[in-house]
C-alpha cells in the first residue's frame, strides 16, 4: 500500500485540532478538544536510544541553534514542554525535510521527561519498530508509515 502523500507541518497540526499561536514559526501547541500537548519533532534530530527513540524538545542553550534566537518561540516551547511533562506526555510529529512536512496520521506517543534544565521526548523500542508494534499511534484511515526512516 502507497505510503500518502506528505502535508505542511501547519496542516499536519491543524489536522491534529492546533491552532499553532505563531503558525509560520510555531513547532508546538495544545489541542483544542482535548487539552494534550502536540509537539513537532524535526526527522534529523531524533536520535537512537537504547530501549527506543529520543529527541531533545528544550534546553536553555543548543549550541549553533539558531530557532532560539526567535525568544517568544523558546518561551512557547518551554511552556508546552512543561505542560507535557506535567501530563506525562505528549503527541508527537515527525518533521521532515527542508520543506517541513509530516505524514498524514502519523502521530507519536511520546514519553516527556526533565533531565536536568533539558526537556526530552522519548517513545517506542527498536524491537517495536521493526516489527510494527506499539509505539506508534496513527489514524486507522491512513496507509502505515515507512518506519524504517526513523530507525536510520
Amino acid at each position: 500500500m502507497a505510503t500518502p502523500s506528505r502535508i505542511s507541518r501547519i496542516q499536519a497540526f491543524t489536522e491534529q485540532g492546533v491552532t499553532l499561536a505563531y503558525p509560520a514559526r510555531s513547532w508546538s501547541g495544545v489541542r483544542e478538544d482535548d487539552g494534550a500537548v502536540v509537539i513537532g519533532l524535526r526527522e534529523a534530530e531524533v536520535q537512537v536510544a537504547a530501549d527506543g527513540f529520543r529527541c531533545l524538545l528544550w534546553s536553555p542553550v543548543i549550541e549553533g541553534a539558531t530557532e532560539w534566537v526567535d525568544r517568544p518561540i523558546k518561551r512557547e516551547r518551554l511552556e508546552h514542554c512543561r505542560l507535557a511533562f506535567a501530563y506525562g506526555g505528549a503527541d508527537g510529529l515527525v518533521v521532515c525535510g527542508a520543506r517541513a512536512e509530516v505524514e498524514p496520521g502519523f502521530v507519536l506517543s511520546l514519553r516527556v521527561e526533565k533531565v536536568g534544565a533539558e526537556y526530552w521526548a522519548f517513545w517506542g523500542t527498536l524491537s517495536a519498530c521493526a516489527t510494527g508494534e506499539p509505539g506508534v499511534r496513527r489514524n486507522p484511515a491512513y496507509a502505515p508509515p515507512d518506519r524504517q526512516r526513523l530507525a536510520a
